[in-house]
């Protein structure tokens, strides 16, 4: 068992002006009693959030600091799994699929999303801490706790 860690929940946790901040934090408290398993990110997830804190934050170096604590320092709070270039073919199929087929005329699901499900689903991992219903679908989505 294990929970995938998305964006919005370290945006959240880093910019205090985030609407998921208070929600973010609650979270944050009940996954390290580790009753949900290890938590888990991706190199996506890294790049996503560190482009929306910048956005975000207008470049606020305090945001920055406390994103990279969360990621890589003194308060890291999850394991990267490395994207495996095999996984490539099977994350663009179902990119296609879901947004050429099954959300054709809704909200487009991101590359990265789709990647976050395919990492998950290669790493047993069942639950994702997440603001996007879409990923309803595919994964166990804890997003209020």
């Amino acid at each position: 068992m294990g929970v995938f860690l998305d964006t919005g929940f370290y945006l959240g946790l880093c910019h205090p002006k985030d609407k998921f901040a208070a929600q973010s934090e609650k979270l944050l408290v009940e996954l390290a009693k580790g009753n949900y398993g290890i938590l888990y990110t991706s190199y996506f997830i890294i790049n996503e959030a560190s482009t929306l804190a910048a956005v975000r934050s207008k470049n606020d170096l305090t945001v920055f600091d406390h994103l990279g604590k969360l990621l890589w320092g003194s308060e890291k709070i999850a394991n990267i799994i490395p994207f495996n270039l095999n996984l490539e073919l099977e994350t663009w199929e179902l990119f296609k699929k879901v947004n050429g087929i099954d959300l054709k005329d809704k909200k487009t699901m991101s590359f990265t999303d789709i990647t976050s499900v395919i990492l998950c689903k290669h790493h047993q991992i069942e639950y994702i801490v997440s603001f996007d219903s879409h990923f309803d679908k595919f994964l166990q989505r804890l997003y209020q706790i």
